[in-house]
């Protein structure tokens, strides 16, 4: 994918990005499960249903733009693709495993830590002495 160079801030803080609105559109799927116990003619359930609907539609498109981001900063020629796998089901999970795989490796090989939710932002691992 290495078309152009790297560059480390701007993958970390689109990756990160990337990885928070995956677990927000995690959450509004839970919430739409939920929501569907509840009784849909309601006007607090329609209202609900709405705004979950609302929610969902824009985390699809801050995925797609995060995807788009982290495939250039790790210097993909063809990001845009990237971004545009996003808003296809399935495949937008395919993609972002691909997409975090080969991010989390480049994270780690310039000692940005990756946990759970991205990269840790102000905590570079720094394997050089200070001189």
């Amino acid at each position: 994918m290495a078309d152009r160079e790297i560059d480390v801030d701007a993958l970390a803080r689109a990756y990160r990005r990337l990885v928070l609105w995956f677990g927000a559109q995690l959450l509004l799927n839970i919430g739409s499960f939920a929501l569907q116990g509840f009784a849909p003619e309601s006007a607090a359930g329609a209202i609900l249903g709405l705004l979950i609907l609302l929610g969902m539609l824009t985390t699809v498109v801050a995925l797609a733009y995060f995807g788009f981001r982290t495939a250039q900063a790790l210097g993909s020629g063809v990001a845009w693709l990237w971004g545009v796998a996003m808003f296809v089901p399935c495949a937008n999970v395919v993609s972002l495993l691909a997409l975090s795989s080969k991010a989390t490796k480049a994270c780690a090989a310039r000692g940005i830590p990756v946990g759970l939710l991205g990269p840790r932002l102000g905590k570079r691992a720094t394997n050089q002495q200070a001189g």
